[in-house]
C-alpha cells in the first residue's frame, strides 16, 4: 500500500478501536442504568437514526469539499460524547450523545470508503479493499476485549476516558491525510459536473440494487447485534469481560481474517456469485442458532455468521466503486450506506420487541428471514454505470 492508504490504514483502526470500546458493551451499560430490553434497543435506533439520516449528506460534502476536512471533523466530533456518558444518570441521558456520537461515524465512513477508491484501480481495487477491511475488524477483536477488562477492573467510566483518548490521538494521523484528487483522469469527461449537487433519480437507479442489499444486511444483522451481550448474560450467566471477549474473537479477529481470503475469492468464482453464496449459507446459521446450548459452540456459531458477512464487503464495494465516477464516489458510498444503516436503525427495535413478546430465540429467526432477501438482490448489482448528478 502508498502512503496515504498507510495513514488511512492508521486511522481507520484508531477510529474503530475507539467506537468498540465504548459500542461493543454499550447495550450493557444502558441496562446497567435501569433500561428494559426494549429501552435498550429504542435507545440504540434513536441514536443510529442520525447516522442514518447523515450518510448522504456526509458523501456529498465529502466530494464537495474533500475527504480529508470531513474526516477531521468526525474524529473532533467523537471526542466529547463518551467523556459526557460518564455524567449521565439515567438511560434517557445517553440519547443525545449517542446522537453526536452516531452522527460522527456517519460523516466519517463515506469518506473514507472514497478515499480507498479515489487510490486504486480498477484491477486492484478488490485486492486493495480487502487489505484495507483488516483496520476496522483489528479493532473490533482489541476494543470489546480491552473494554470488558477495563469494565471489569475499574468501572465504566474508565472505557470512555480511554475511548476519547484514542480519538484524540486518532487527530494526528488524520491530518497527515493528504488531499485526494477531486476527479480521476478516466472521469475527465464529467470534470465539468459541479460536484455535490442533487442527486437525480437517474443517479440513484443503479445504485437502488445496492441500498436494497444493504438495508436487508443491516436488518439482517442489527436485529440480533445489540441484544446478543444481554443474552449471553441471561442465557449463560457470563460476565462483562467474557462478553467482550466473545465479540472480540467472533467479530474483530474472525473479519481480519476473512478480509484477504475474500477477496481472493470473490475474484476467482466471480463478484455476485460468491457474495450469493455467502449469504445464503447465513439463515442456517441464524436459526441453528437458537438452538445452542454451549456458549462455546454459539461463539462458533456467531464467527461464522460474521466470517460470511464480512468477506462479501470487499466484492461488494469493488462492484459498488466500478460504477461509480471518481468525483462522485462518497455520495454514492453515503447512498449504499444509508441503506444498512437504516437496517442497523430499525433492526434493534425489531429484535427488542421481538425479545419481549415472542421470546429470546425469535429475533434470530428475524435475522435469517432477512438474509435470505438479499438473494434475490444480488444478481441485479452493477446493471449500469452510476451517471452524474443533475
Amino acid at each position: 500500500m502508498n502512503r496515504e492508504l498507510t495513514l488511512l490504514f492508521l486511522v481507520d483502526f484508531i477510529m474503530s478501536l475507539g467506537m468498540n470500546l465504548t459500542d461493543s458493551l454499550r447495550v450493557l451499560y444502558i441496562q446497567s442504568l435501569g433500561a428494559s430490553v426494549f429501552q435498550i434497543s429504542m435507545v440504540v435506533s434513536i441514536t443510529g437514526m442520525a447516522g442514518t439520516l447523515l450518510r448522504v449528506p456526509s458523501g456529498i460534502f465529502s466530494d464537495r469539499y474533500g475527504r480529508k476536512g470531513i474526516i477531521v471533523t468526525s474524529i473532533l466530533m467523537c471526542v466529547s460524547p463518551p467523556l459526557l456518558y460518564t455524567v449521565s444518570k439515567g438511560w434517557e441521558q445517553l440519547i443525545p450523545w449517542g446522537i453526536v456520537y452516531s452522527a460522527a461515524f456517519a460523516l466519517y465512513m463515506p469518506s473514507r470508503m472514497a478515499i480507498i477508491a479515489d487510490f486504486t484501480t480498477v484491477e486492484n481495487r478488490t485486492k486493495i479493499y480487502s487489505m484495507m477491511g483488516i483496520a476496522w475488524p483489528l479493532g473490533g477483536m482489541i476494543g470489546p476485549a480491552v473494554g470488558g477488562f477495563l469494565q471489569s477492573k475499574h468501572g465504566w467510566n474508565a472505557i470512555f476516558y480511554v475511548a476519547s483518548i484514542l480519538f484524540v490521538v486518532c487527530l494526528i494521523p488524520s491530518l497527515l491525510l493528504p488531499k485526494t484528487p477531486r476527479c480521476r483522469l478516466e472521469d475527465s469527461k464529467e470534470s465539468h459536473v459541479e460536484s455535490g449537487s442533487i442527486p437525480s433519480l437517474a443517479f440513484i437507479r443503479p445504485l437502488f440494487a445496492f441500498i436494497i442489499l444493504n438495508l436487508f444486511l443491516g436488518l439482517g444483522i442489527g436485529t440480533t447485534n445489540s441484544i446478543t451481550p444481554i443474552y449471553l448474560t441471561e442465557r449463560f450467566n457470563v460476565s462483562t469481560a467474557d462478553v467482550g471477549l466473545f465479540i472480540s474473537v467472533s467479530f474483530g479477529l474472525t473479519t481480519i481474517l476473512c478480509q484477504i481470503p475474500g477477496g481472493i475469492l470473490a475474484e476467482r468464482f466471480g463478484r455476485k456469485r460468491f457474495i450469493a453464496v455467502c449469504l445464503a449459507l447465513e439463515p442456517f446459521l441464524f436459526v441453528f442458532w437458537t438452538f445452542v446450548d454451549s456458549s462455546l459452540l454459539l461463539l462458533l456459531v456467531q464467527m461464522g455468521v460474521n466470517a460470511l458477512w464480512s468477506m462479501t464487503w470487499p466484492a461488494t464495494m469493488s462492484l459498488l466503486m466500478d460504477c461509480a465516477s471518481g468525483s462522485r464516489r462518497g455520495v454514492t458510498s453515503g447512498f449504499t450506506q444509508m441503506g444498512v444503516m437504516l437496517g442497523f436503525t430499525v433492526g434493534p427495535t425489531i429484535g427488542g420487541y421481538l425479545w419481549e413478546t415472542m421470546g429470546m430465540s425469535f429475533p434470530y429467526f428475524a435475522s435469517a428471514f432477512f438474509f435470505a432477501l438479499c438473494l434475490p438482490i444480488v444478481p441485479l448489482m452493477a446493471r449500469g454505470r452510476v451517471l452524474p448528478l443533475k
